[in-house]
C-alpha cells in the first residue's frame, strides 16, 4: 500500500527526535488519520479500511522500520479499535469507533502497578451509582495515555471484571503522569490515576462481568501485528548492519569481508525470513479463526530475533553503536520492549505450553 510507505517515510524523518525527546509528533498521527491508516481492520461503515490482520501487519512492519515509538502507538491504537469492532454495540460503533478511525487516539488501560502479567489481579474498582459507575484506582505503563482520548479500561464491579470505554474529555478525576521508558519512546507511556471518575453504564463494552473476554479476545490476535512491528525493527537492524559493514574498513579491507561477521549476518537474515513467514501466515489465519497460540508464537519468536538483530548491529557498529540515539542504539532499546509489552515472553511460553 502506497499510503503505508508514504507515512513510514515521513515518520523516519522525525524518528530520532521522537526518541530523544520522548514526545509524539502529533502531525504524524494526523497524517495517519488522513491516510485512513488508524482503522485498518475496522469496517468502512465506521470510517475504517475494511481490511484484516495481514494489512495491519504490513502497516506495523513498515512503521517498525521507521520508529519504534510511533509504531507502538499505532499498534496499540488498533487494539482499542479491535475491541470496539468485536464487542461494541451499534451505538458504540457509531460513536466511539468512528472517532477512533477518523480523529481520536485510543488505548487499552489494563496493566496495574501490582498486576503486570496477572490481568485478573485488578484493584481498579467501579461502583454502581444510579446509571453510572464511579471508578477509583490506578493503571500504569499505558501506551498512548498522554495524548490519547479514549481508554478501553478494565475495572472490578460487583458482577466481575468489566470493560469500560473511558473518554478523557468527560472523565473528571483522571490523573496522567508521563513515564520515561528506555525504548519505544514517544508512545505516550504513562500511569493513569482514577479518582472518582464517573462513567455511564452505556460505556460498558460487551456485558458487565465479561471484561476478561474482551481483553483476551483483543490482545491475542493483536500480538501478531505487534510482532510485525518487531519484524520491522529486525529488518532495519540488518539493513543498517550490512550497509555499515560494507563501508567500514579494518586491517586493510571492508569488515564485511570477514567470515565471522558474514556468518553473524547470515544467521540474522535467516531468522528474519522465518519470522516473517510465521507472522504473515498467522495474520492470515487470524482473519478467519482463533489464532491465540499463533500470536503467542509470533511474539515469542520475534522478541528473540529482533534482540539478536539489534545485538549484531550494535556489535558491527562497534563504539558508534553504543552512542546515545545512534540508529542501532535506538533499535537495541526498542527490541527489548518486545519481551515485555502486551504479555511477557514467559506468558507467551505458558500459552504455547498449555496447548501442548
Amino acid at each position: 500500500m502506497e499510503e503505508i510507505r508514504e507515512l513510514a517515510d515521513e515518520v523516519s524523518k522525525k524518528a530520532s527526535k521522537i526518541d530523544s525527546e520522548n514526545e509524539m509528533d502529533l502531525e504524524l498521527l494526523n497524517l495517519a488519520f488522513q491516510k485512513k491508516l488508524m482503522g485498518v481492520n475496522a469496517d468502512e461503515t465506521y470510517g475504517g479500511l475494511g481490511k484484516g490482520y495481514v494489512e495491519l501487519c504490513m502497516l506495523a512492519e513498515e512503521l517498525g522500520k521507521a520508529s519504534g515509538g510511533f509504531a507502538h502507538s499505532v499498534v496499540v491504537h488498533h487494539m482499542a479499535v479491535d475491541a470496539l469492532r468485536m464487542f461494541g454495540s451499534e451505538e458504540q460503533k457509531e460513536n466511539f469507533l468512528k472517532r477512533l478511525t477518523t480523529k481520536e487516539v485510543g488505548t487499552l488501560a489494563i496493566t496495574e502497578p501490582k498486576g503486570g502479567s496477572d490481568v485478573a489481579a485488578l484493584e481498579l474498582k467501579a461502583e454502581k451509582d444510579g446509571d453510572n459507575f464511579i471508578l477509583n484506582g490506578r493503571k500504569t505503563l499505558i501506551t498512548n495515555a498522554v495524548f490519547g482520548s479514549m481508554f478501553i479500561t478494565l475495572a472490578k464491579t460487583e458482577n466481575g471484571i468489566t470493560a469500560f470505554v473511558v473518554e478523557k474529555d468527560k472523565a473528571k478525576g483522571l490523573e496522567i503522569k508521563k513515564l520515561e521508558p528506555s525504548g519505544m519512546r514517544g508512545s505516550g507511556l504513562a500511569s493513569v490515576g482514577f479518582k472518582d471518575v464517573e462513567v455511564s453504564e452505556d460505556n460498558i463494552l460487551g456485558k458487565e462481568g465479561k471484561g476478561m473476554k474482551v481483553a483476551l479476545a483483543t490482545l491475542s490476535p493483536n500480538r501478531i501485528p505487534f510482532a510485525a512491528m518487531g519484524l520491522g525493527f529486525a529488518e532495519r537492524c540488518l539493513e543498517l548492519a550490512v550497509k555499515y559493514a560494507k563501508t567500514r574498513e579494518a586491517f586493510g579491507k571492508k569488515i564485511f569481508d570477514f567470515q565471522g561477521l558474514q556468518f553473524m549476518l547470515a544467521d540474522v537474515a535467516t531468522e528474519i525470513e522465518a519470522a516473517k513467514r510465521l507472522i504473515y501466515y498467522s495474520a492470515d489465519v487470524a482473519n478467519r479463526e482463533d489464532a491465540t497460540v499463533l500470536g503467542a508464537k509470533c511474539k515469542l519468536f520475534i522478541a528473540k530475533v529482533a534482540k539478536k538483530a539489534a545485538d549484531v548491529a550494535v556489535e558491527i557498529y562497534g563504539g558508534h553503536g553504543v552512542l546515545r540515539n545512534s540508529p542501532v542504539d535506538r533499535a537495541y532499546r526498542d527490541a527489548k520492549i518486545l519481551d515485555i509489552a502486551e504479555g511477557t515472553s514467559e506468558i507467551m511460553k505458558f500459552v504455547i505450553a498449555r496447548q501442548l
